[in-house]
């Protein structure tokens, strides 16, 4: 059986964006989805360490993951926007790893076909300086990060809140597909 990891992204007293639609934070709702893949899974969290920057915080759990060998790390996020018409599903690979981008363009797919959240884009990821870059490029496994939706889009939190179980089950295959 393959082993998978699933990190939750930000942390407890760093939350990342807050949805007035879903009235939580990134952090809430992704430690929420993370308890339910604890049976396909290990979940991890970032480290709240005082006085250290978030790159740091972030190469401190991937040493971590590493210190095992999974065969895919999972980080869990959800996009946001000072636009509220933004929205859609996107996920981050590393641009030469052929299975991260078949499992990132799966995911969107998915989340297009069962719960009709629009596809926006499989990202290639070149450098540590992009978003979600340290992240996938730091893994010894394959990585991809997950923004499912838009988190400031009503349209998007009606879908997800509506099918949350169908996106868990998503999540559920995706691992289960490794």
């Amino acid at each position: 059986m393959k082993k998978v990891a699933v990190l939750v992204g930000h942390r407890k007293n760093a939350q990342g964006a807050y949805s007035t639609f879903l009235k939580q934070t990134e952090f809430e709702f992704n430690t929420q989805i993370a308890k339910q893949l604890k049976d396909v899974a290990d979940v991890f969290y970032r480290p709240d360490t005082p006085n250290t920057i978030e790159v740091t915080r972030i190469k401190e759990v991937i040493s971590q993951i590493n210190s095992s060998d999974y065969d895919l790390v999972i980080e869990l996020h959800f996009n946001a926007s000072g636009n509220e018409l933004a929205h859609g599903c996107e996920a981050l690979y590393f641009h030469n790893n052929t299975k991260g981008k078949a499992l990132a363009d799966c995911f969107i797919d998915k989340m297009n076909e069962l719960i009709g959240i629009k596809k926006r884009s499989s990202t290639p990821i070149y450098s540590k300086e992009q978003r979600g870059g340290t992240f996938i490029l730091c893994n010894k496994a394959t990585a991809i990060l997950l923004e499912p939706f838009f988190g400031s889009n009503r349209e998007d939190c009606n879908k997800i809140s509506q099918h949350i179980d169908w996106y868990v089950q998503i999540l559920k295959d995706l691992i289960n597909s490794v």
